[in-house]
């Protein structure tokens, strides 16, 4: 009786510890899950309650400076779309960078919010798509595209699908470097990511104005992964730069 109250005893522990390293928050807009709630979800989101340069913010006031223009060298090489339930992503395959100050970063992925997360004098436009870059040090560099309503995005077009929660997808062509050749001025700024875990240390180069989707387009996104926004937070004092030269 012993031998069998040890075994299942061994059992118990054995299947608490696969559901601790099976075991994922869950995290969204809406709900117990909601942004308000990340910090609370989990130890690893601790940064998402009480971190210093959160992203996005409220952007009122820029200083101009005389840094360079990132460089792009971006490849036809993307990997594949997926719905990860939270966005659209597309995945890349290496070989795509962005030069800035000095340092180059590899494109990792590109993926989308409506409306935008940063915001300007409190006006959200309607669409923006995150750049997720990565250095060779583990640094990273997040570059937004707003994109306000106009005609319709030949690479948007090129992206989207009607893949559900969890479903991914091959990509063969992607003009990626057409998303990024009429971009004319930055803002900069030290932020996070605006998903959990928040990590910080993140370089955000914003660009505004220079982008545009139709109206179907932005529609077709919200319509498959809806409103997916965190709110805006505080600046602490933070430097803003606009880059435009």
């Amino acid at each position: 009786m012993r031998f069998f109250a040890i075994l299942f005893f061994g059992f118990l522990v054995s299947v608490s510890a696969s559901n601790a390293h099976n075991y994922a928050p869950h995290w969204g807009y809406s709900g117990d899950g909601s942004p308000e709630h990340w910090g609370e979800l989990a130890d690893e989101f601790h940064a998402c309650k009480y971190g210093k340069n959160q992203s996005p913010i409220d952007i009122t006031q820029t200083t101009k400076s005389t840094l360079q223009k990132p460089i792009f060298d971006y490849k036809n090489n993307p990997k594949e779309l997926i719905n990860n339930g939270h966005t659209l992503q597309v995945n890349f395959n290496p070989g795509s960078t962005i030069a800035f100050q000095n340092k180059k970063f590899e494109l990792l992925q590109i993926h989308f919010h409506t409306p935008s997360e940063y915001t300007f004098n409190k006006k959200h436009y309607p669409m923006v798509a995150h750049l997720v870059h990565k250095a060779s040090d583990g640094e990273l560099l997040v570059l937004a595209i707003m994109f306000d309503k106009g005609d319709e995005n030949p690479v948007i077009k090129q992206i989207w699908s009607p893949i559900k929660a969890g479903e991914s997808k091959k990509l063969a062509n992607l003009a990626i470097s057409d998303l990024v050749k009429n971009l004319q001025s930055y803002i900069k700024l030290d932020g996070s990511l605006t998903t959990p875990p928040c990590s910080e240390g993140v370089i955000w180069l914003i660009n505004k104005d220079n982008a545009f989707a139709s109206d179907e387009q932005i529609k077709f996104f919200t319509d498959i992964i809806g409103q997916n926004n965190r709110p805006t937070q505080a600046i602490n004092g933070r430097k803003i730069i606009e880059i435009s030269k």
